[in-house]
């Protein structure tokens, strides 16, 4: 395995999913182990700016986002993202937006990388 890439497609609060997918990528990336997250589906949330999560009671998910840059990548799949009506302007900095072409594109030149969803 050269490389990891996390599937995170569930919203970033009520459960651990997306908590612990970007832990993972994080922890791969201090192992010196490429990585990258994909946010698809639900989980596009993750890379919204400005979350207020403690006043639910949960750790910000935001703020991990800006562990993972620059050293990998925070995908955030376009259809997914315009489906639950945000733009690019409501994500954070270092999400990149991909659609199903660039989707189709990383994932066919990861065939040495452990792909895991979340």
């Amino acid at each position: 395995m050269k490389s990891a890439l996390i599937i995170i497609d569930r919203a970033p609060y009520g459960c651990e999913n997306a908590f612990s997918g970007l832990y993972i990528v994080i922890a791969c990336l201090n192992s010196s182990l490429d990585a990258d997250v994909l946010l698809m589906e639900d989980g596009v949330y993750a890379a919204v700016a400005d979350q207020v999560s403690e006043a639910i009671g949960y750790p910000n998910v935001e703020e991990l986002t800006y562990l993972i840059f620059p050293e990998g990548s925070v995908f955030v799949h376009e259809r997914s993202l315009k489906e639950r009506g945000l733009e690019e302007e409501d994500l954070v900095e270092a999400a990149e937006i991909i659609n199903d072409e660039e989707l189709h594109e990383i994932l066919s030149a990861k065939s040495e990388t452990a792909i895991l969803k979340i």
